[in-house]
């Protein structure tokens, strides 16, 4: 028997649908999987998988079909997905000859038999990069802006400088809050615990698609910005503090040489 080659894509949804939005406008019944992964498969073999991070992945849909899902979940842009939308796609090769339960390399993942629940962990994964994907952009750009910030402070923070700055703090707060939120999607579902040929799979994926590192360098960047406005809001308070030291210690000089004059008019 020959090696059988299915297709996965992995598209990324903007609108921030919910599960029960998904099946009312797709008129499907998505059925509970790993953890937060949903999915339903269809009388004609295709497999549809939903997970709550807003990825929705497709295995053996033709590309008008993804289109046509992709319409009727309001991507208005849904011709044009592969410049508008954030996607990755894997080649799936059934070889019912291999002698180990999966293999993985950069361009394709190798199973002995098209079954819904390996497919599934691969899915699973797949989404978690695209999910990982979206938030490294956001964060590049949170971190160009802040560096742009920085470059363009001068010596002193006036109050519409300093309220960009407390806005921009709350923007990276709200971000990291919405990364540690979305990205429990990183760990690896407590079911495969069970199964350690899925285990070893799931962990196999991830190392190749590198979500740990990935995760890593986005927190290190978070990091960056936040001590880098902390940094501008400390050297900020102090100069502020000083500068008020001054007018203080200028009104009680002031204050003794009226007083000092006074006392020279009563004399």
């Amino acid at each position: 028997m020959t090696t059988a080659k299915h297709t996965l894509l992995s598209v990324y949804l903007p609108p921030d649908l919910n599960r029960y939005e998904v099946m009312n406008k797709l008129g499907l019944q998505l059925n509970k999987g790993i953890e937060a992964c949903f999915y339903v498969e269809l009388d004609d073999g295709r497999l549809l998988f939903f997970t709550e991070f807003d990825v929705i992945t497709f295995v053996d849909w033709s590309r008008e079909q993804i289109v046509q899902t992709l319409l009727q979940l309001g991507l208005y842009q849904a011709e044009q997905f592969e410049t508008h939308y954030l996607h990755q796609d894997y080649q799936l090769r059934i070889n019912p000859k291999m002698s180990q339960p999966f293999d993985v390399n950069n361009d394709r993942i190798e199973l002995p038999e098209l079954s819904l629940w390996p497919v599934m962990i691969v899915a699973l994964v797949i989404a978690q990069s695209v999910g990982l994907e979206k938030f490294e952009h956001q964060v590049e750009r949170h971190f160009s802006k802040g560096r742009h910030m920085m470059e363009t402070t001068t010596a002193g923070l006036g109050w519409k400088r300093r309220r960009q700055f407390a806005d921009y703090a709350q923007q990276i707060s709200l971000l990291r809050h919405d990364i540690l939120l979305d990205l429990l999607l990183l760990d690896k579902p407590n079911i495969l615990w069970d199964n350690e040929a899925y285990e070893q799979l799931y962990i196999r994926l991830a190392e190749q698609l590198e979500l740990q590192e990935r995760f890593e360098i986005m927190s290190f960047k978070l990091n960056t910005m936040k001590e880098d406005i902390t940094m501008m809001m400390e050297l900020y308070n102090h100069k502020h503090s000083s500068f008020l030291e001054w007018i203080i210690i200028v009104l009680i000089g002031i204050e003794i040489v009226m007083g000092l004059i006074e006392m020279g008019t009563h004399s």
